[in-house]
This record gives C-alpha cells, sequence and structure tokens, in this order.
C-alpha cells in the first residue's frame, strides 16, 4: 500500500504541474492583456472545464495525503516519546485532534465554496 501511495503522489504532483504549467503558458503566450473576451472564452471550453475539474479532485486528494503523511510520521508514540518522554499517551490524543481539525478545515472550506457558488446562482 506504501508504495502505492508514493506513486499516487507522485503522479498527482505531476498533473498538478501541468495545470499550472498549461496555464502559465497560455497567460504568456495569448494577448489576454488586449482582449479579454479571449480569456473568457479560453476558460469557458469543456476541455478546460475537464482540466480544471481534474486538478481541483486531484489537488484534494494530494493534500489529504499530505496531510496522512504528516500524521503517520509525527504522531506516533515513537516520535512523541522521542521529544517529550513519558508523554507517549499523548500521541493518539494529538492524532484525532488532527484529525478533526483537518475535517474542519474541509467541512468549512467546502461550505464556503458551496455557499458562494448558491450566491453566484
Amino acid at each position: 500500500m506504501g508504495t502505492f501511495l508514493w506513486i499516487a503522489q507522485r503522479v498527482s504532483a505531476l498533473i498538478l504541474l501541468s495545470y499550472v504549467l498549461f496555464i502559465l503558458i497560455s497567460y504568456f503566450t495569448k494577448p489576454y492583456q488586449y482582449d479579454a473576451s479571449l480569456w473568457y472564452f479560453d476558460i469557458h471550453t469543456t476541455v478546460m472545464k475537464v482540466f480544471t475539474s481534474a486538478f481541483l479532485v486531484v489537488m484534494v486528494g494530494h493534500a489529504l495525503q499530505g496531510l496522512k503523511a504528516i500524521e503517520d510520521d509525527y504522531f506516533t508514540e515513537r516520535t512523541i516519546g522521542m521529544f517529550m518522554p513519558g508523554m507517549t499517551y499523548l500521541a493518539k490524543v494529538l492524532k484525532y485532534t488532527y484529525r478533526t481539525f483537518i475535517g474542519l478545515v474541509i467541512l468549512v472550506l467546502a461550505y464556503v465554496v458551496v455557499f458562494s457558488y448558491l450566491m453566484e446562482l
């Protein structure tokens, strides 16, 4: 499972990089500063919508994998015990506090995104 997650993280990083490079290259090669409608038509194409949706899904997965790696590396009894001997019982408390915090951040971001989308309708 660890090898699969490592490969998935690298593949998702390549997808994120390709999207950012695509946006930057198109920004510097097309005359957007002279014609704003060109940008409007570029971002409303089906290909761009699919690419942007894939970017958002991959970005969330990439971020969650990174947060899981931080949890696995730093919130263990061994790591906590190394920095605070005698306090290893705090490892599970810190791990669940971290998970709760990340879950709340995800809920708040989802609420803000959905709410701002609904306000535009």
